[in-house]
């Protein structure tokens, strides 16, 4: 498909799947590897395969990687970078649904998504129910329906390589690079992909403090996008605390003419205070960013 396309696989102990990775996605234009860290032969296994390799001499995260790769393509003029993961989730072979609307010229993000056919059923419950959460923060925080945000596959143009500036170091790095280039104006779109979930190396992290931690970091961007926003959630729930420890404070006096009691009451009061002030801080943060953004 030309040279011009380069496809970017950040690594971290991968020697088991990367050297098949890297020769089914080798016809489909060059291959960088970056190698994060990696403790075992993923960097001799991915060269061997015919794969470029850049290594980090200790693992910096998936975020940092992606960076790596991207500062390598712009650097080497590619027009486009496949973004695909290491341990054999992803087909290599349906690279080219990822580039037909790259190429033209319909999109500057295309994400594949395990949403829009039926490989999402293979997903565990619990990790759907993560997804969701994950997907609808996202989609908050970008202004954008996106069905699956935390695919790792997805192309971009140089375009879109141009217009990133990415902060994240970590898995949250898909979000954030959504929410980037919404921000941006630039065209999203999603291709059905399938996903294998029988790989040999599963997820580095467990499965409950990978996905708090996304959604920790991708709360932190709506609180900057979308301050008033969040703010004014979380003031509406110190409002509805307060009311509930209101009516509990006050229910024995109206019904039984009893006493009211107070540590209800002044926890309605805290809660009430803990509101107004959220509420006070979201306005004046959204103030100041669109003052920022009107610069």
């Amino acid at each position: 498909m030309g040279s011009n396309i380069l496809i970017a696989i950040p690594a971290y102990n991968e020697e088991i799947t990367i050297g098949s990775v890297v020769s089914l996605s080798k016809k489909y234009g060059d291959v960088l590897v970056v190698d994060d860290g990696s403790k075992d032969r993923t960097s001799e296994i991915a060269q061997n395969a015919g794969a470029i390799v850049v290594r980090h001499k200790r693992n910096k995260g998936k975020g940092k990687a992606l960076k790596t790769a991207f500062k390598y393509a712009l650097s080497k003029d590619y027009d486009v970078v496949v973004c695909i993961d290491a341990d054999g989730q992803h087909n290599p072979e349906e690279i080219p649904l990822l580039l037909k609307p790259i190429l033209e010229d319909e999109a500057d993000l295309v994400i594949g998504s395990r949403y829009l056919n039926s490989a999402y059923k293979n997903i565990p419950l619990y990790r759907r129910l993560g997804l969701w959460v994950l997907n609808m923060t996202t989609n908050v925080a970008s202004n954008v329906k996106i069905t699956d945000s935390q695919s790792g596959f997805r192309a971009l143009n140089r375009r879109a390589l141009e217009s990133l500036d990415l902060s994240s170091a970590g898995y949250n790095v898909e979000s954030e690079m959504i929410a980037r280039l919404s921000e941006k104006g630039l065209r999203i779109r999603e291709v059905p992909i399938n996903v294998r979930y029988d790989v040999p190396n599963k997820h580095k992290k467990h499965p409950i403090a990978h996905g708090v931690g996304v959604l920790a970091k991708i709360v932190g961007l709506i609180g900057y996008k979308r301050p008033l926003l969040l703010f004014g959630v979380l003031s509406l729930l110190s409002f509805i605390a307060s009311g509930i420890l209101a009516y509990w404070a006050l229910k024995p006096y109206y019904t039984q003419g009893g006493e009211i009691y107070l540590t209800q009451a002044i926890g309605a009061g805290i809660f009430a205070i803990i509101g107004i002030q959220l509420f006070v801080a979201g306005l004046t943060l959204n103030a100041l960013t669109q003052m920022i953004k009107g610069r």
